[in-house]
């Protein structure tokens, strides 16, 4: 009798143990499933950064070379307009808005693009126009590039705007003249905008300025 219950007694903690044992298994799987589960998580949110930080960025790549682009690229002319030249022969420069532009008007140092036509103020001969060429004349505003009735009256104008400008001769070409226009000519141009692109800023070195 005293043997089988040490035998019963033996087999009950035998049977404790692989039950301890069992559920320390059980648990250990458990905390490496949740561990498994966390680092696939951890793994899906850095790919999910990664891929939001390429995406932003890629888009601001993008939109940079785009907005450069469009800045290059041709612009096609629209149709040529009929200048409409005033009663009387300019005595000072007037800028007549035709058309209304959208966006920053121009200032003395933006690249301007347009197509024009130019005309006699006096009996409206024609004398230079680039609409059919399908190629805009590009200038800088503002710094002695072109003549000052161009210089003063293309400040701002805006892309997508039509303008006249009517301009006496000593801010044309003066008693000089030039190719087919007079000396002491009036002139009339009217311009269409097609882009206006802001100069670069300039930065200054502080050090170099303060010194």
């Amino acid at each position: 009798m005293g043997t089988t219950k040490r035998e019963r007694q033996k087999a009950n903690r035998q049977l404790r143990l692989e039950e301890l044992a069992k559920q320390a298994r059980k648990n250990k799987t458990k905390r490496l499933g949740l561990r498994f589960v966390f680092l696939i998580g951890g793994v899906v949110a850095v790919v999910a950064l990664i891929w939001f930080v390429g995406k932003d960025d890629n888009s601001s790549s993008t939109s940079t070379s785009t907005t450069v682009e469009t800045t290059l690229l041709p612009l096609i002319a629209p149709a040529k307009p009929t200048v409409s030249i005033p009663t009387a022969p300019p005595t000072e420069l007037k800028v007549t808005t035709l058309t209304e532009g959208s966006g920053a008007k121009a200032v003395a140092g933006d690249l301007v693009r347009v197509y024009y036509v130019g005309v006699l103020s006096k009996d409206g001969t024609e004398f230079d126009s680039n609409y059919a060429k399908g190629s805009t004349f590009d200038l800088t505003v503002g710094i002695g590039s072109v003549i000052k009735g161009w210089d003063q009256g293309l400040v701002g104008v805006q892309a997508g705007g039509r303008y006249q400008l009517d301009i006496p001769a000593e801010l044309a070409y003066g008693a000089a003249g030039q190719g087919q226009i007079p000396a002491d000519a009036p002139l009339t141009f009217v311009v269409d905008v097609m882009a206006v692109v802001p100069a670069a800023p300039v930065t200054t070195d502080t050090a170099t300025a303060t010194s």
